[in-house]
């Protein structure tokens, strides 16, 4: 169940394990009535009851230790860690030994009263207990630190976004224009039965900064099941999130997805194997790539409770997806503790989670961790008061990478100990790297129809991707967010039509895509192919458009085509007529390498003879160098 994922969140379990253990054979009071109050509280239906019992066995007996034992442990259960504080100062007082300063400073640290919870460490005496201990002393050291040097955040809570329940799991599109959330509020039945359940909420951005009021998502997405941990494609045209106890289910608890098609959403689609198991997924989040999927399970294979795993995703002709080869991200970022609610920003390398695993303030903390060569960094906490003792989770950030989102239950006290979504500005050095929105439009070339087409951005300097996605069935739209600075290749495809590619010189300039059908003379530009001055060698930095010719060539065995080799004026008619024939048998030979038949290509060189801009500008003449494809 997502609720069970929302129970790990909220609970002290650490604590709990703890002191549920602290019941002996012999009791340290002889009063008979305060043993039986105690008895009746360890059965007791409600905390309420629990709580009025247990004070009762007290006030029966003032050292009666289990009973201040149960009490503390029944506080840390309810996150009402300054009244069990306040039980365990009383049994120290009446009976200080190593086993209650242990359990005293662990609830001083889940207090964030950090210095009393070293303060209370170093008084134990065995030293036995101390080597065991070395990693608890770490944990709590570390929290001082934190909170003894805050960062420059702010945190605010969002009004019309937070609700009266309990708000996680916050997703925002990437030009931040809609946020969504995953809402624990109660359904009621009859005769007056309640039952909490997990919905799926919307708010939008205001033109004065704010949000709008929160409201529950619609049928298919939200249903009688339990939905939630929910999240958007960087170009929002994929929701993620998780259903449990679904027929359709393979676990308890599956990881679903829809399409947006024009403003609606289609219905549920199971992700299936190996995405999903006979285990328990959640928080699902896409790679700004489009190629991968991040998210958390139980499954084995792990290194602790739950991990953060990703699959590898396959977007099919009709917009289907696909998983395959799932794998843990391992440690450091994975740990014995619990990992969820991952983020990876539309900058493809920043990785943003809660975990318990690690030396964080109290319960589930926020850490960021960067991909580099394939490797991840030792993962960072982000600080206090972003992180408190309480439980931080969900935490994502826009395209543009100055607004964070999150979950909190101990940022502000006035607000309770339910968890509410926040708002923080990120300082200029805690930034990922910057993403300029690129929005696009694909439409057929001769009607100006839009398309439903498979687009790919991919780096000119590695050929790695950098975007996949499907445009809009209805309105042919499609948005990429794009590292600042770099140059890159479009590769647009669909059925019935020739291949397009394009250089992309500038990341945030609108890119409008008019492919051409299949019929014989059409001409579409073989953009990002590129040679050294005056040489037919095709440089490495053209190899994915390549590939991506090659394959229109392999799902269109009958089609045959023309490559023809074009340059500007510069230079002798003769030199240049010869260069660009060499050149468009350079690509000729490429994809003959690759497995295509010689007799479907034939070639051409033009020379300067076709220019189809000036020959008197740089920009002009370099329009003029350039290779056509022509479907013959």
């Amino acid at each position: 169940m997502i609720e069970n994922m929302k129970r790990t969140i909220i609970t002290a379990l650490f604590f709990v394990a703890v002191l549920s253990g602290t019941v002996a054979q012999e009791y340290s009071t002889k009063s008979k009535s305060a043993i039986k109050l105690y008895q009746s509280a360890k059965i007791s239906v409600t905390t309420d009851e629990k709580i009025s019992l247990l004070e009762k066995a007290i006030a029966k007996d003032r050292k009666f230790e289990e009973a201040y034992f149960e009490l503390a442990r029944t506080y840390i259960n309810i996150d009402s860690f300054e009244l069990a504080v306040l039980c365990l100062e009383n049994i120290y007082e009446l009976n200080p030994t190593d086993n209650v300063r242990l359990r005293l400073s662990e609830a001083y640290y889940r207090n964030a009263q950090y210095n009393d919870a070293v303060s209370m460490l170093a008084e134990i005496e065995s030293v036995a207990m101390k080597n065991r201990l070395k990693d608890i002393e770490l944990r709590y050291k570390n929290a001082l630190k934190l909170y003894n040097n805050p960062v420059d955040f702010k945190p605010k809570r969002l009004d019309g976004v937070s609700t009266k329940y309990d708000d996680y799991a916050p997703s925002v599109t990437a030009d931040g224009r809609m946020m969504s959330t995953t809402v624990l509020n109660p359904i009621y039945g009859y005769a007056g039965d309640e039952r909490m359940q997990e919905d799926m909420y919307v708010s939008f951005s205001k033109p004065d900064g704010g949000w709008t009021f929160a409201r529950p998502l619609a049928e298919p997405l939200n249903t009688p099941n339990n939905e939630g941990a929910q999240s958007f494609s960087a170009d929002g045209r994929y929701m993620f999130y998780v259903i449990c106890n679904h027929p359709d289910n393979i676990g308890s608890c599956d990881i679903y997805y829809s399409i947006r098609v024009g403003n609606k959403w289609s219905l549920p689609m199971n992700l299936g194997v190996p995405a999903n198991t006979e285990y328990w997924e959640t928080n699902p989040v896409m790679s700004p790539s489009g190629d991968e999927l991040y998210f958390v399970s139980n499954r084995p294979g792990g290194l602790g409770g739950s991990d953060i795993w990703k699959v590898k995703i396959r977007i099919l002709k009709d917009g289907r997806l696909e998983p395959y080869k799932d794998e843990p991200l391992g440690a450091p970022v994975n740990t014995e503790g619990d990992e969820y609610t991952p983020f990876i920003h539309t900058d493809g390398t920043t990785l943003y989670y809660s975990s318990t695993g690690l030396n964080g303030m109290g319960g589930s903390d926020i850490y960021v961790t960067k991909k580099k060569l394939g490797m991840w960094s030792t993962p960072k906490n982000l600080g206090y008061p972003l992180n408190t003792n309480g439980n931080e989770s969900g935490f994502v950030v826009n395209g543009a990478g100055n607004k964070a989102y999150y979950a909190s239950n101990k940022i502000n006290p006035e607000y309770g100990t339910g968890l509410d979504i926040y708002e923080v500005e990120i300082p200029e050095d805690a930034k990922p790297q910057k993403m300029l929105f690129s929005p696009g439009r694909v439409t057929d070339a001769t009607n100006g129809k839009p398309l439903n087409a498979y687009v790919e951005i991919f780096d000119q300097s590695t050929n790695n991707k950098i975007f996949e996605s499907m445009s809009d069935k209805v309105a042919g739209d499609f948005v990429a967010f794009l590292p600042e600075g770099g140059s890159y290749g479009l590769s647009v495809r669909k059925d019935g039509y020739i291949f397009y590619t394009k250089e992309i010189t500038r990341a945030g300039d609108s890119i409008l895509v008019g492919m051409q059908p299949i019929i014989t003379g059409k001409v579409t530009r073989v953009d990002n192919l590129f040679f050294d001055t005056d040489k037919d060698q095709i440089l490495a930095k053209s190899y994915a458009v390549i590939e991506h010719l090659y394959d229109f060539l392999k799902q269109n065995p009958k089609v045959k085509i023309e490559i023809v080799g074009h340059t500007d004026n510069v230079g002798q008619e003769k030199h240049n007529q010869e260069l660009s024939q060499r050149r468009a048998e350079s690509l000729k030979r490429a994809l003959v390498d690759k497995g295509i038949a010689e007799g479907r290509i034939t070639t051409r060189g033009e020379g300067s003879s076709r220019p189809v801009a000036t020959n008197a500008t740089e920009e002009g003449r370099a329009q003029n160098r350039r290779v056509e494809v022509v479907i013959k």
